[in-house]
Parts: structure tokens; C-alpha cells; sequence
């Protein structure tokens, strides 16, 4: 369950046992004040009201409310307090006072989710429900109530609940404020943390990225035995176009091979800038049969396409190495270096390939 969740489900608690508190509270002052059993109408309304506040909890409990832009529902629960109280103000009058500070108590409910125009919507109908109660126990017994004296309480009630109003918008701007800054800061640091796994000139990711990433990989092929490639790729005479075209035609090239790289790989796979004109690949679930394939045609799109505004063709040379069991991620980067300088010794342009059935270990004991 988040953290929101039981945030909003322990204020909902703490408003039942308040509601719980007050049921009590009026039970007991009714007995005292009238002398007689409790209507059955009161424990009618008090079952309802509590069937309908656990059944809002129900909800919650179970993700029925998230997609509401207030999945609290505070509003509702609010209306209903509100609609309860009233009844029981209509149930016995001469406990409104008791009924009234309930009332009052509730409102602070409304300052966690509730807009300005929220606060002055509940307040105007608790308004319009404490008049609707007076009106009928008056029409029921006219003796029993003092119209000025009703009167001058309505008044009240109604300058308490516009004053929660007016707090409860200040609590509202409050919080709308600190929701946005917070909003703001969340993407802040999103940013951050997209800059600093994110090579800012071709949008690939960086070498730091890379080597997190390849830890991530090694954990699954001795996990689950999913093997991985690693391919060094690096631009051939790369220098000379930055000596006769200069560094803006240079970046260009750089940017235009890395979106290259990104649309010709898997979304499992990773395409990174390593450094300068240095970019690996990280070929998920392929052995080096299955990469010399797909690097292959990489390397002859790069062949045929041209580059830049100055339409320069270009080539790569390309190493490529297979992660074997028990090895350091840095030794099949390392590898795969080395194959990516054999490529440029044999002549650039090509994708060399480790040998099939090399292993670092099997290597070691025969130099031994």
C-alpha cells in the first residue's frame, strides 16, 4: 500500500472516531436532557452514516478512487458528516450546541484536499442544512424554539463557517503552492538525473550509464544464463573531418551516427557514447553469430548514408567481444577494445569479431 494511501485512509480513521465520539456524545446528553429513550430514527442515521464512511474507506482500501482527482473523496465525506449531523440536530434540538462544535470540528478535514471554492461550497450547504433542521423542528413544534434566538446561532454558525472559508483557502493557496514547487523540484531533479547518465551532444547515454548498465547485464546472465555482446564502434579518420570541416560539421556527424545507432538497436539494447567518436553497443540475449548480423548492417548503413550538411560519406570499424561467466564487466569491454584495433589494423570499415570459443580463463592457461 503507498504512503498517500494510508495517509488518506488514517485521516478518514480519524474522522470516524471523532463521528464515533459525537454518536456518544448524543446518545448519552439525550437521555440526560429529554428523559427518554433515543429515537430509533437516531440509531438509523448513526448505522447509515457509518455504513457509508466504511464503505468510502472500503474504496479506497481497494484503489476504486484513484483516478478521481480528489481519490480521498473528501468532499462527499464532508457532505455526508454534514447531512448526518443535521438529522441528529433535527432529532434533538436542545443539543445543537453540542451538535454545532461536531460541526465546526469537521470542517478542518477540508484543509487536506479541498480548493477555495470547495471550503465555500461545504460551508454555504452546512448552512443551508443547520437552516433546513431548524425550520422543520420549528414547523414540528413551534414551542420548543426561539426564533431570535435561532436567529442570532444561525448567524453564528454561519460567520464561523465562512471564517473556516476564508482559512481554509489560505491552506488551500498554501498548498497548491508547495504542490507546484514540489512538482517543480521532482522535475529538477529528473533532469539532473537524466544529465548525468545523458551525453548531452547525441542524447545517447554515457559511459557511466554504460558501465552501471553492463553490471545490470552481468547480474542477469549469472542469474538466468542470458548471454550479452559487447561492440566498441569508432569512426573512421574521424580527425580529418574536424581538421577540414571543423567542429560544428563534426558534431553533426557524431549526432547523426548516434541517432543512427539508437533506431537500429532493440529497445533492449543499449547504444552509448564512450567518449569523443567512441560508441558500444550492448547487444541483450545475443551470442556473436546473432551480433555480427546486426552489426554488420549497421555498418553498411553508416557506409551508404551521408553525413552532415557537407553530405561527407564515412565509415566505422567495429570490435566486437562476448561476456563470458565470472568475468568483470571491464575485461569484455576490454576485449572488445582490442577487436575494435584489429579491425583498424586489417583496414577500417569491417566488424571483427573475437574468436569463436574464446574464454579468458582457457586463454590465461595456455599463455601459462
Amino acid at each position: 500500500m503507498g504512503q498517500l494511501r494510508k495517509d488518506i485512509l488514517r485521516r478518514h480513521g480519524m474522522a470516524a472516531a471523532g463521528m464515533l465520539l459525537f454518536t456518544i456524545l448524543f446518545f448519552v446528553g439525550y437521555g440526560m436532557v429529554y428523559q427518554a429513550p433515543v429515537p430509533v430514527m437516531a440509531y438509523i442515521a448513526a448505522v447509515l452514516y457509518f455504513f457509508a464512511h466504511f464503505t468510502v474507506a472500503y474504496y479506497i482500501w481497494n484503489d476504486r478512487t484513484e483516478g478521481l482527482s480528489d481519490p480521498s473523496l473528501t468532499l462527499p465525506v464532508m457532505a455526508l458528516v454534514i447531512t448526518y449531523m443535521s438529522t441528529m440536530i433535527y432529532l434533538g434540538p436542545s443539543l445543537r450546541g453540542i451538535i454545532l462544535l461536531g460541526l465546526l470540528n469537521i470542517m478542518p478535514f477540508g484543509v487536506f484536499r479541498l480548493s477555495a471554492r470547495g471550503f465555500l461550497g461545504i460551508s454555504l450547504f452546512a448552512i443551508a442544512c443547520y437552516a433546513v433542521a431548524i425550520f422543520f423542528t420549528h414547523y414540528r413544534n413551534r414551542d420548543e424554539l426561539l426564533p431570535g434566538f435561532e436567529a442570532l446561532t444561525g448567524f453564528a454558525l454561519m460567520t464561523s463557517l465562512l471564517v473556516y472559508a476564508f482559512i481554509g483557502r489560505e491552506f488551500s493557496v498554501l498548498r497548491m503552492a508547495y504542490r507546484d514547487k514540489n512538482l517543480e523540484l521532482r522535475r529538477a531533479v529528473a533532469r539532473i538525473e537524466e544529465l548525468a547518465v545523458t551525453d548531452e551532444l547525441t542524447g545517447l547515454n554515457n559511459r557511466r550509464y554504460l558501465l552501471k548498465t553492463m553490471e545490470k547485464q552481468r547480474a542477469l546472465a549469472v542469474r538466468q544464463d542470458i548471454p550479452f555482446v559487447v561492440a566498441f564502434i569508432d569512426i573512421d579518420f574521424f580527425k580529418e573531418v574536424n581538421d577540414d570541416y571543423g567542429h560544428r560539421v563534426g558534431d553533426q556527424v557524431l549526432a547523426e551516427l548516434a541517432h543512427l545507432l539508437r533506431v537500429s538497436v532493440r529497445e533492449v539494447d543499449l547504444a552509448a557514447r564512450y567518449g569523443g567518436e567512441e560508441f558500444v553497443l550492448l547487444l541483450s540475449g545475443l551470442n556473436l553469430e546473432a551480433a555480427e548480423g546486426v552489426l554488420e548492417r549497421i555498418r553498411i548503413s553508416v557506409e551508404t548514408q551521408r553525413f552532415s550538411e557537407a553530405e561527407l560519406s564515412q565509415t566505422i570499424s567495429i570490435g566486437v567481444a562476448q561476456y563470458h561467466p565470472d568475468e568483470p564487466t571491464d575485461e569484455v569491454l576490454g576485449r572488445a577494445d582490442r577487436m575494435l584495433y584489429e579491425a583498424k589494423r586489417q583496414g577500417r570499415n569491417r566488424v571483427c569479431l573475437e574468436k569463436r570459443g574464446y574464454h579468458p580463463s582457457v586463454n590465461q592457461e595456455s599463455s601459462s
